[in-house]
């Protein structure tokens, strides 16, 4: 048997189980210029055609191991696994007078039939008409193909009407939301069918159609049993003076659409509109306001210390909380606040959530509102100050009491920008002004607002750069023992020399320390460096000097401060105890069962503890003792107003009383006068620092005040 490896154009696939049927079939084939491939038996044949794909294939019905009937059922059944637009022509050879055979073959699948005994001179010419019967129909299919894609989808209902507009004909569809039936339409106008607005627009696509042949399509909305069902009529033109209609019912569709739409502009935890929706509804008032000349206000509108509640109650009751806040939001913004407009630009795509008042939620616990037809700018400040006021209100979540606040920002369409970028960037600057104004807070926006963001930006590029390039570094305010007038230790103070601008204040870039995490960084380094002159003053002195660090309340929480703290002390080789670590009032506070655990860790490796700016914060006399620190250190809030100031003066007294109870040592802070000093000492305070004993000074005056012994300010 010889098979071509790779078959031609025109090539038969020939299985039969007798070999000479095999080669007078090829004979008659090769005749009419076609290839032919053998096959001895049904499974043969199969798998020739899987591996050889044949343009045609002549198969005999009697053949051992698989017949005719089952070879073809293989094929079909694997052109249509594999999804075929096409199908390959089979030709059956059949018994002369075996109707049963015949009628078997097409149901097989067959193509045609060649009946036994075979004219031989007109097979090869009946094999080629069939292929070329075969091509057409696939170039058919292709057509039909085509004018699917044209008609873009396969119609419920079909009409055909004439150019005046009456209907011709009319063949319902299957779909249950059909309107109408032909009794209903054949020999009428569609004026006297449909409703006059949806007639008139199909009549003017009609015209459109006749005129261009091109293909028009309606969509409408009729309402059947109480529902309203949407329909779409595609229009094209026959050809003959006529326009063919295909109308589906597309509800379903619309449905989908609508949902889908929904999704993408509605926020899927608080129900109300998204940025994405946020933003487009700021374009359309854009729009009308530039049209008709008016005013509209943003308001940008962040939680205080929503990160807070996360943290501490879990996201859960976080995400819980931004439902509640939406929903009080919408509850907090009068009707008279919001305009419903009229006209195309004004109004929301179709299917996005409700306007609800103007209201989003961008992202977070970010919220904005859309004040349209602002007459006044105090009418923006009013809405802000209810929804403030909204939010001062206590939440009751999942069994707690929660409290927050919010801070809100305010841009002004056109004094402010006239492009919805400028105006939500603006309104957040706006909003970030207001909580560096200490929060639960309302602020206009003004130019000088992006300028001091500038700023601030290339102030947080600097610091960032500042370690790396040795900016940094470090002055020491003494510390004295009141009754001896001794130098007892430092307190190590971290200052910014600026390639550019010089000397940068503590105030001004500690704080974006903070909030940008480098503080943990710049922390380490200043712990580190003050260590190292700890231990360099302790060989130059003799004795032993105590170097007092400030910890932030991110430094604090790093689960890595003990280790960092153990391997600096390793390191630089200073006593733990000459090490003090100061933290506020605030810090301790904020996690107290963390705190425990991390006061725990610092005090194994002996270093000395002390709560920072006392009397500032909320520390219970029951936590001062779990704590168990070694030092307080009054605020010099508390300093500064003595001894003129009764009340400072009681409240001092009290700190040290209460302090020595708790046998904690008392250091007071901002000492600039001999009268506080001299208070301070009848009141039993066991240290001082402030200007009047020292101002911050280098490391090297600090040597000088060691070798000398004694403070000079205080003799």
């Amino acid at each position: 048997m010889a098979a071509p490896l790779t078959p031609q154009r025109g090539t038969v696939l020939v299985a039969d189980d007798d070999r000479v049927m095999r080669l007078l079939m090829l004979e008659m084939l090769a005749q009419v210029g076609l290839d032919a491939i053998e096959a001895e038996d049904g499974e043969q044949a199969v798998a020739c055609y899987d591996r050889l794909a044949p343009d045609l294939v002549l198969l005999d019905v009697d053949m051992p191991r698989m017949d005719g009937f089952a070879v073809c059922q293989a094929i079909r059944a694997r052109e249509q696994q594999r999804g075929h637009a096409s199908t390959v022509p089979i030709v059956m050879v059949t018994g002369g007078d075996d109707l049963e055979a015949v009628t078997r073959a097409y149901e097989a699948g067959a193509t045609d039939f060649v009946s036994k005994p075979i004219n031989w001179p007109i097979l090869g010419h009946r094999v080629l008409y069939v292929l070329r019967a075969s091509n057409a129909i696939a170039r058919l299919r292709i057509a039909d193909a085509h004018n699917r894609a044209v008609l873009a989808a396969i119609p419920d209902t079909f009409f055909r009407m004439s150019p005046e507009g009456f209907y011709l004909d009319y063949e319902q569809g299957h779909d249950p939301g059909a309107a109408f039936t032909a009794q209903q339409c054949v020999g009428r106008h569609v004026r006297d069918v449909l409703p006059r607005a949806i007639a008139d627009r199909l009549m003017d696509q009609l015209k459109v159609v006749l005129d261009t042949h091109a293909v028009r399509s309606v969509d409408y909305a009729l309402e059947r049993d109480d529902t309203v069902h949407h329909f779409e009529a595609r229009l094209v033109s026959t050809g003959a003076g006529e326009v063919l209609g295909l109308v589906r019912d597309i509800s379903e569709r619309k449905r989908t659409e609508e949902q889908i739409r929904r999704l993408a502009y509605c926020d899927s935890l608080t129900g109300i509109p998204n940025r994405q929706a946020f933003l487009e509804m700021l374009e359309r008032e854009l729009v009308r306001s530039r049209q008709h000349g008016r005013k509209f206000a943003i308001l940008f509108m962040d939680l205080d210390s929503f990160k807070r509640i996360n943290d501490t109650l879990g996201h859960d009751v976080g995400d819980l909380l931004l439902k509640v806040v939406s929903e009080r939001l919408h509850e907090t913004i009068r009707p008279g606040d919001m305009v419903a407009h009229q006209g195309t630009a004004d109004q929301p795509p179709q299917g996005t959530p409700e306007r609800r008042g103007n209201l989003a939620r961008l992202g977070g616990d970010e919220f904005t509102i859309l004040i349209p037809d602002l007459e006044r700018v105090d009418d923006a400040l009013n809405v802000a100050h209810r929804v403030k006021e909204a939010m001062r209100r206590p939440f009751h979540l999942d069994g707690h009491e929660i409290f927050v606040t919010a801070s809100i920002g305010i841009s002004l369409y056109p004094e402010d920008g006239d492009d919805s970028t400028s105006l939500l960037k603006y309104a957040d600057t706006a909003m970030y002004h207001a909580k560096n104004c200490g929060k639960n807070n309302a602020k206009l926006y003004c130019s000088a607002l992006t300028t001091k963001i500038m700023s601030h930006v290339k102030l947080e590029v600097g610091l960032r750069r500042a370690l790396q390039n040795n900016e940094l570094y470090l002055q020491y305010q003494p510390q004295i023992d009141v009754r001896s007038a001794r130098l007892v230790g430092v307190e190590a103070l971290v200052r910014w020399r600026h390639p550019e601008h010089g000397i940068i204040a503590p105030n001004e870039f500690i704080p974006l320390a903070e909030e940008t995490g480098l503080i943990v960084p710049i922390g380490a380094w200043v712990l580190r460096t003050a260590c190292n002159q700890g231990r360099v003053w302790h060989q130059q002195a003799g004795r032993a000097v105590r170097v007092a660090v400030n910890l932030s309340a991110r430094q604090f929480k790093d689960e890595s401060l003990a280790q960092t703290v153990l391997s600096v002390l390793n390191d630089t080789g200073l006593d733990p105890r000459m090490l003090e670590l100061e933290l506020t009032e605030g810090t301790l506070m904020d996690d107290a069962m963390a705190t425990l655990a991390t006061l725990e860790q610092l005090r194994a490796i002996g270093v000395y503890l002390s709560i920072d700016d006392f009397g500032t914060g909320y520390s219970s006399m029951n936590y001062l003792k779990r704590f168990d620190v070694r030092a307080l250190k009054i605020d010099k809030s508390f300093i500064s107003g003595l001894p003129q100031d009764s009340e400072n003066a009681a409240i001092t007294r009290a700190i040290i009383a209460m302090a020595h109870g708790l046998k904690l040592s008392v250091v007071a802070e901002g000492v600039e006068t001999d009268e506080q000093l001299i208070l301070l000492e009848q009141y039993g305070c066991d240290m001082a620092q402030g200007y009047l004993l020292g101002r911050p000074s280098t490391q090297e005056a600090i040597t000088e005040m060691l070798l000398g012994g004694v403070v000079p300010a205080v003799r």
